[in-house]
């Protein structure tokens, strides 16, 4: 049992030593507000889109792309959305804050946290079972997002061609869709290609979670602390507990089990916040929740690594 929970803090400490880190140097005024912004997108358009290229380049697409697991995946995104809007309903009385509630128990941060920490599970830069996560989950957060605003906020009509164009300029779909005929045909890319590539690969992980600490901010948590605390042990607890579940009585695969549950697991993504505020959310509300879970997830996520790990799954 003790050798479980060492290995569990072995596997998440690290991540939030650099997200405080990120945090520390903000403080202390060596990232500021500018820095963060290009930071962000120097990793959003840059650098998780070439990880993810040189990920898809070299995965068996037959193993990454299982039918089952698919499905599994596919569902489990659904089920996840319906869950958040009842929770809103039900734990957050106050009709104002509700899309910045339901937002934050569905719409995790897995491309910037979750790979760093299945990174550190499977000790490899690359893990076959994240390549659907990225492919199918990220884009649904999305549109599920604009469709819990839309309906919550009242802003109108819910345009899909709007929605899908969005998605196919994502650089990250992008970066998927362009890799997927190198795996398929099993071309092998020039030296020089994988070698750029994989400079870019292993920095991703370490400037995402820098930015991630960096854009933290502690003053918005007292206004909304019990609503936040509420967000937090549905998008920390339940629903990981949720797609772990689902996942091992649909009898997958361990890494499967492993990065869906992570996926339940992670806290709320800053795009809750860039998205809620947006669309007419509290953008207080939605900040705190990232603020929030994002600090109480060092726990939760030692804990369910300290599950699969005791259980074998890891």
């Amino acid at each position: 049992m003790l050798q479980n929970l060492l290995f569990s803090l072995n596997m998440s400490l690290p991540l939030f030593v650099l997200l405080g880190l990120g945090c520390l140097l903000t403080h202390k005024g060596m990232f500021t507000e500018d820095y963060i912004a290009r930071t962000t997108n120097l990793v959003y358009y840059v650098m998780l889109p070439a990880k993810l290229f040189l990920d898809i380049c070299n995965v068996d697409l037959g193993v990454a792309f299982e039918g089952r697991y698919m499905a599994v995946t596919a569902v489990g995104v659904v089920i996840q959305f319906i869950l958040a809007w009842v929770f809103g309903n039900i734990l957050c009385r106050d009709k104002s804050k509700q899309s910045a509630f339901s937002h934050a128990c569905f719409r995790g941060n897995f491309a910037y946290l979750g790979m760093a920490l299945l990174q550190n599970i499977y000790n490899s830069e690359s893990v076959p079972a994240t390549a659907v996560i990225l492919a199918l989950v990220l884009p649904l957060y999305n549109i599920q997002g604009v469709i819990l605003m839309t309906v919550k906020e009242g802003e109108g009509g819910i345009h899909v061609g709007k929605i899908l164009k969005g998605i196919l300029k994502n650089p990250m779909v992008l970066a998927i869709l362009a890799g997927l005929p190198f795996a398929y045909f099993h071309i092998q890319l020039p030296f020089v290609v994988t070698k750029s590539l994989s400079y870019l690969q292993v920095a991703t992980s370490t400037m995402a979670l820098l930015v991630v600490g960096a854009s933290i901010k502690l003053d918005v948590i007292q206004s909304n602390l019990k609503l936040l605390l509420r967000v937090s042990g549905v998008k920390l607890i339940v629903m990981p507990a949720i797609w772990g579940l689902m996942a091992a009585a649909a009898g997958l695969a361990p890494e499967q089990i492993v990065t869906l549950t992570v996926v339940g697991g992670m806290p709320a993504a800053v795009n809750v916040y860039i998205i809620t505020d947006k669309l007419g959310g509290d953008g207080n509300m939605a900040c705190g929740a990232v603020v929030v879970t994002h600090l109480l997830s060092l726990f939760t996520m030692t804990g369910i690594v300290f599950i699969l790990r005791s259980v074998g799954l890891i």
